[in-house]
């Protein structure tokens, strides 16, 4: 062991004769090491276990390959430790991590060391009489935030590429000599804020590389909403912004920022249109202005009002990576953790980053990451924000299950699905099974993540429980009916009625992809099939395939916590035909489907994307007696709060099944006949006090009414 290239925190623990294992008692010791043991979940006990299986020289000659020149501090030797140890590499996988992450925690605490030595370094101010040189901004002081004041001294370093290309824009733009306007364009959440927050830090403390004509400056943020609320009427408003611009001029240190600036060229509740009022200033360049805007705003306000854009120079943001939006968390967590008292582990950055590109549609990273970070805090446990910790936040939020079974009772209703489900609906075995397996392939989370948890077509005659299916799964697992999403595909017969599909949900709530935003755990049914038309049939492929569906505002709506099931009554008489015939139904599987695509009911690619393909027979007339015991027990429910109880003998539920089977409706007039015989025969005895309550009331055949018999 070299003592001269150890840290100070480790070299004050470690005797003259080191073993491995007085390292690890000095590595408990070390800040350094320590934020690698908690950041990564590494408990001392995990490393205590491998002291004895591991050489000392191998530790330090890895963590030296880590620091060749320098310090080699804890953290170095945890690395080190994590790549010479067998039986820790076997851990990781249990903590949700590899190697490549215990080299990223490494660098972010590199990265942090850089941030806080930043932080000690002497800063170019100007002195107390920098601004005394430059105007009297009242107006401004009252109307704008200073942008300058909020983020100086903060930690506000740059790690994204394009937010780096983005200051550098900038600089050019609004330091050069001709036109200063510059317009920053991206989705809410790439950093567009950040990147004006970043420049105004970097300018007011006059650093060398900054062009002279815009050190010291500040930059003042104006809000729309704020300044249309101060002032009544258009002329009032307008009036307001002149003098706002007036007194920015002749202050000469004043950057103006109009963020969200799409309110500045609008007309209509919460905007105006100041076109004609900005455009000689921005030509002209005698005011430095920056714009911050969406894309789509942009588009249109470019095409809307060539002349605009055309005087704004633009630099269009895009969303973060995954590694750019780890960074800027882990920029970001100084702050946070400080304001929460928190301490956020590594894990909890990555599942931030793949749940919110799965949940999240209205942001774009980084800005979806750090919502979602922020909103796990409040499932901390013991201070400690794990990555359980940002799946609790998704669930509770967006209603969605995405972490493993949260115990035994899920478990066991898993391992029992299908007889919960046949609780609710009787036989048709084979389509109970194949949803139940893909609820299960999920919730073990041995699926492919890319897709639907499940899709299926179910085939058959009208009442034999396809929908049924659907609404007990909807039930017994999801959590309640209200969890179904059901479409009838009945409406949906022309073209245009794709945008009936992907409509967004400020303008129709009622859409496919705004239900699903609103409740992506849940049920889709899509109700008879075949009569959708061959548009939305094709549009309804990629969510088949893929698990998503563009809406109309161009969002990836994810359907991949989605059981999707789309039923039809194509081929309902072969499929009798075959069964007097005394086919077993699974043998003529495969060749009735082929009959549908020779028949042109369905496009074989279609067909292809679902996962099972089931066929449901017609009900056996036992099956139907079991039907009506079901819908007894659904009028004894209604009954219970008064206590009244119906039974009836089996002559009478003979007679039911009897009255109640058509071929051509399956079970469905079954419902309306024992509504017309128990029901009405049990209203009329309470109605008429012949039936009091905490009595059973038994109906035999001689209680069926003439009318109906």
């Amino acid at each position: 062991m070299i003592h001269d290239r150890l840290e100070g925190d480790l070299l004050a623990y470690l005797p003259d004769n080191v073993s491995p294992k007085d390292v690890l008692d000095a590595l408990i010791n070390s800040r350094s090491a320590q934020f690698m043991m908690v950041r990564a979940g590494l408990a001392p006990g995990f490393l205590i276990g491998m002291s004895e299986t591991v050489s000392l020289q191998s530790i330090w000659e890895v963590a030296t390959d880590l620091q060749p020149e320098g310090i080699v501090s804890g953290a170095h030797i945890i690395a080190a430790m994590v790549t010479v140890s067998p039986d820790l590499k076997k851990l990781l996988p249990h903590l949700q991590l590899d190697e490549r992450d215990i080299a990223q925690v490494l660098v972010w605490r590199h990265h942090l060391e850089e941030l806080i030595a930043a932080q000690h370094a002497p800063k170019n101010t100007g002195g107390i009489a920098r601004d005394w040189s430059f105007g009297y901004t009242p107006m401004l002081e009252r109307f704008a935030v200073n942008v300058s004041n909020q983020v100086a001294g903060g930690l506000l370093k740059v790690d994204i590429a394009a937010h780096s290309e983005a200051l550098d824009f900038l600089e050019q733009t609004i330091g050069g000599s001709g036109r200063r306007g510059a317009v920053l364009v991206g989705p809410t959440g790439a950093g567009k804020t950040a990147v004006i927050q970043a420049f105004a830090d970097r300018i007011v403390y006059g650093e060398d590389k900054v062009p002279v004509s815009l050190k010291y400056r500040q930059v003042l943020s104006l809000d729309a909403s704020s300044l249309i609320s101060a002032a009544s009427g258009r002329g009032e408003l307008e009036e307001l912004i002149n003098r706002l611009l007036i007194e920015a001029y002749h202050a000469k240190n004043t950057i103006l920022c109009f963020d969200e600036a799409q309110y500045f060229f609008e007309e209509g509740v919460g905007s105006v249109d100041l076109s004609t009022l900005l455009l000689p200033i921005l030509e002209g360049g005698s005011l430095m202005t920056i714009f911050t805007m969406d894309e789509q705003r942009y588009l249109q306000i470019a095409q809307k009002n060539p002349a605009i854009a055309s005087a704004l120079s633009r630099f269009t943001i895009a969303p973060a990576s995954e590694q750019e939006s780890l960074r800027v968390m882990e920029n970001k967590l100084v702050r946070l953790e400080s304001e929460q008292g928190t301490t956020y582990m590594f894990q909890a950055l990555k599942e931030a980053y793949r749940l919110s590109e799965r949940y999240y549609y209205d942001l774009a990273q980084p800005g979806k990451s750090l919502q979602l970070l922020n909103a796990a805090s409040r499932f901390a446990s013991n201070g400690i924000v794990t990555a359980d910790s940002v799946r609790q936040a998704v669930e509770k939020t967006e209603g969605v299950k995405v972490g493993a079974t949260a115990g035994e009772d899920e478990k066991q209703k898993l391992l029992n699905l299908e007889s919960l489900i046949h609780e609710r609906m009787i036989n048709q075995t084979r389509a109970v099974s194949v949803v139940s397996d893909a609820l299960r392939r999920a919730r073990a989370g041995v699926r492919n993540e890319s897709r639907p948890i499940g899709t299926f077509l179910f085939l058959g005659p009208t009442g034999v429980g396809k929908t049924e299916l659907a609404k007990a799964l909807a039930e017994v697992y999801f959590g309640g009916e209200e969890h179904l999403i059901r479409l009838d595909m009945n409406e949906f017969v022309s073209p245009n009625d794709v945008k009936r599909l992907i409509a967004d949900g400020a303008q129709d709530t009622h859409s496919l992809t705004a239900r699903v935003m609103k409740q992506p755990f849940s049920v889709i049914l899509l109700d008879e099939l075949e009569k959708a038309h061959d548009q939305v049939l094709t549009t309804l492929l990629q969510v088949l395939d893929e698990g998503i569906l563009r809406d109309i505002r161009g969002r990836e709506v994810n359907f991949r916590d989605t059981i999707i099931i789309a039923t039809s009554n194509a081929g309902a008489q072969q499929i009798r035909h075959h069964i007097e015939a005394g086919e077993n139904l699974e043998k003529f599987e495969d060749s009735f489907v082929d009959e549908l695509i020779s028949s042109k009911t369905f496009r074989p690619e279609f067909l292809n994307r679902f996962d099972e393909i089931v066929l449901f027979r017609p009900l056996k007339p036992v099956e139907l007696e079991q039907i009506v015991d079901l819908i007894l027990e659904g009028i004894n429910e209604t009954l219970e709060p008064q206590k009244v109880k119906v039974t009836i003998d089996a002559s009478l539920r003979s007679w039911l099944v009897t009255k109640g089977n058509d071929p051509r409706l399956g079970a469905r007039p079954m419902r309306r006949i024992v509504q017309k015989v128990v029901e009405n025969t049990i209203a009329k005895r309470m109605l008429s006090g012949e039936v009091q309550p905490g009595e059973i009331v038994h109906l035999t055949e001689k209680d069926i009414p003439e009318a109906v018999k």
